[in-house]
C-alpha cells in the first residue's frame, strides 16, 4: 500500500487486491483516505464533531503492542480504562483492528486488574454550569495516607469546574496554615484568582485565616452542606480515581506515592474526559500534553 500511495498509481482494481490477505483489503476500502506523508502512510480521521482533521500514523503488525503499551503502561499514561486509552490511540495511529486489539490489552493488563473492585451505586449529585476557566474550584483534602518518606500525609486537590483541570499538592498536614500556604503558592501564583472556591465542611476551610484569605483574593467561599457534602461529586469521583491511579503505580510499602504525584497527573490531564470530550490539558491550555510517545513517532513508524 505505501509503495503504491508513494508512486501515485491509481486505486488497483479488486481483482488486483482480492487475492491478497484482509489488512490489504481494510486499507484499500479506504484508499482515498490514505495518503503519504513525510515518508509515513498516514490515515485521515475526522473527529465526530467534523472540527478536526487528525492525519493517523498507519503502524505495522510488529509495533501495535509497542503502541498500546507506550499509550496505557507508561507512567505517563497512567493505566486509564478501555474508553480513554482507545481515544490515545486514536488521535495518534490506525490499524484496521486496533479497537479490539486495544481493548484486550487492557482487559488483560496485570496492574489494572488487580486494581479492579466491586462497582458501587452513587446517588445522582447536583450539577454546577460554569462558562469560563478559573470561574469556580473546588478543594478538597485526601488522607491520611501512608507517610511517605519524605513525611508527606495528605493530599490537597484542587479542580476547576469547567476544564476539569486538576492539581494534586502533598502535604505534611491539613492546617489551615499549610492549606492557605500551598493555595497561594503552588495555584494562584500559576493560574490566577478563581472567582469562586468551594469546599466541604473542614476546619481548615471554615478557619478565620482561609476566610480572611478568600476576602484578601476578593473570592466568594461556597461551602456543602451538612445533609449532602458530596456536594456535586467532581472532586470526590477524581479522588477516586487519583487513589486507583497511584496505586498501580506505587512501591509495596507505599511510601513513595508523593513521587508519583506528577506523572499520574500527567496522565490524566492528557485523557478524555468524559463531561467534556476534550482533555484538561486541551480546555485549560488550548493544546494537548506532547507525551513520550509523541515524541518517537517517526521511529515508530
Amino acid at each position: 500500500m505505501l509503495t503504491w500511495k508513494e508512486n501515485k498509481v491509481d486505486r488497483p482494481s479488486w481483482e488486483e487486491v482480492s487475492a491478497e490477505g484482509k489488512e490489504l483489503k481494510a486499507y484499500w476500502a479506504q484508499w482515498d483516505r490514505l495518503e503519504v506523508r513525510q515518508g509515513l502512510l498516514c490515515r485521515r480521521w475526522e473527529n465526530h464533531a467534523g472540527d478536526c482533521i487528525t492525519w493517523q500514523f498507519i503502524v505495522p503488525r510488529s509495533l501495535q503492542e509497542e503502541v498500546i503499551q507506550l499509550l496505557h503502561d507508561n507512567p505517563t499514561s497512567g493505566h486509564l480504562g478501555v474508553r480513554r486509552t482507545m481515544y490515545r490511540v486514536q488521535e495518534r495511529y490506525y490499524w484496521n483492528t486496533w479497537r479490539r486489539k486495544v481493548e484486550r490489552w487492557c482487559k488483560m493488563c496485570k496492574v489494572c486488574c488487580s486494581r479492579k473492585g466491586p462497582t458501587k451505586g452513587k446517588a445522582k449529585l447536583q450539577t454546577y454550569r460554569v462558562g469560563i476557566p478559573m470561574e469556580r474550584i473546588a478543594i478538597d483534602i485526601l488522607g491520611p495516607l501512608p507517610l511517605t518518606d519524605r513525611n508527606n500525609k495528605y493530599i490537597m486537590v484542587v479542580a476547576d469546574y469547567f476544564t476539569k483541570w486538576v492539581e494534586a499538592f502533598p502535604l505534611k498536614d491539613q492546617s489551615a496554615e499549610t492549606v492557605a500556604d500551598t493555595l497561594v503558592t503552588d495555584f494562584v501564583s500559576r493560574f490566577g484568582v478563581p472567582k469562586q472556591i468551594h469546599t466541604d465542611q473542614g476546619r481548615n476551610f471554615e478557619s478565620n485565616l482561609f476566610k480572611e484569605l478568600c476576602q484578601l483574593l476578593g473570592v466568594d467561599k461556597t461551602r456543602t452542606t451538612p445533609y449532602h457534602p458530596q456536594s456535586d461529586g467532581m472532586v470526590e469521583r477524581f479522588n477516586r480515581t487519583l487513589e486507583e491511579m497511584l496505586a498501580k503505580v506505587v512501591d509495596s510499602d507505599q511510601k513513595n506515592w508523593d513521587k508519583c504525584i506528577p506523572l499520574v497527573m500527567m496522565a490524566y490531564r492528557s485523557s478524555i474526559h468524559e463531561s467534556t470530550g476534550h482533555s484538561p490539558a486541551e480546555m485549560m491550555l488550548g493544546r494537548e500534553i506532547p507525551l513520550p510517545v509523541d515524541t518517537s513517532s517517526t521511529e515508530v513508524n
